[in-house]
């Protein structure tokens, strides 16, 4: 037998005598079991105070697992609340700006359709929308798009021009295929106003003896029979002389709200006064 072995067998004896000899003892009450108790008494309560702190660390740390776990549910209801936050301040603004067209629109008898853009290219030059409205809410195609300048009145931003079941396209009036006639509100003077697909519009066949001037209103004449007349469209920035015919006028006009940031518009539902 190898000496290796032999100890490990010894050791083995040794720690069953020990532990046989620390249960008796504990047994058994006398002057044994009093040595036994004051020898291993500070094991003991090592011990013991082991365990509790193992309970408590293991009830911790269950504690803790819940309280992740409510935080967890807390995010995510906070983020919900947030979703609908933010959902409701988008209808409040529509709300508010369907309050704020109805309120300045009375003088307009036709029907109208308040929609939101739900597509515009990001060039600041391309003049196209797409809304949320068609086919199904009476939409048609030439139908004018109106949206209100504050509490100033209703200004003219486009047209119709393709309708679909649930959606159309429009242009507008910066686009080079628009074009509506107009007046100069302050001079009277007559004219038709072309998108040429810069922020800038363009004021054409002015009369030559004409008085426009910077800052002078442009407004819808309603002799087009496509636009009612009375919309605001823009504001004279600058005046010249035309220079392929020299019998007109001619100006830049800079539409009166920012078609670049549009988001919802109205939908005018008047079809063309004379067929083209």
């Amino acid at each position: 037998m190898s000496l290796k072995r032999f100890f490990l067998i010894f050791l083995v004896l040794t720690l069953v005598v020990f532990l046989g000899g620390i249960w008796y003892g504990l047994r058994k009450k006398g002057f044994f079991s009093e040595i036994l108790g004051y020898v291993f008494s500070p094991l003991w309560k090592s011990g013991s105070f082991l365990g509790w702190e193992l309970k408590s660390f293991y009830r911790d740390y269950l504690a803790l697992v819940e309280l992740k776990r409510e935080n967890e549910k807390l995010k995510e209801e906070i983020l919900k609340l947030r979703s609908e936050l933010n959902l409701y301040r988008e209808r409040e603004a529509l709300y508010q700006e369907l309050e704020r067209f109805y309120k300045i629109s009375p003088f307009l008898s036709y029907p109208k359709v308040g929609a939101r853009i739900i597509l515009k290219p990001m060039d600041p030059f391309l003049g196209v929308i797409f809304i949320d409205k068609g086919s199904q809410d009476g939409i048609l195609p030439q139908m004018p798009i109106l949206s209100s300048a504050g509490e100033k009145g209703l200004t003219l931003v486009g047209q119709v021009v393709e309708v679909y079941r649930n959606w159309s396209k429009a242009i507008l009036i910066t686009d080079p295929s628009f074009a509506v006639d107009v007046v100069v509100q302050r001079t009277r003077d007559r004219g038709i106003l072309k998108g040429k697909a810069e922020p800038l519009c363009n004021l054409e066949y002015l009369p030559l003896y004409s008085q426009v001037q910077p800052k002078d209103l442009i407004v819808t004449s309603g002799q087009d029979a496509l636009f009612p007349p009375g919309l605001m469209v823009g504001e004279v920035v600058s005046v010249s002389r035309e220079e392929t015919q020299g019998l007109f006028k001619k100006a830049e006009v800079k539409p009166w709200v920012d078609l670049h940031n549009l988001g919802i518009v109205f939908v005018l539902i008047k079809t063309p006064e004379i067929s083209f």
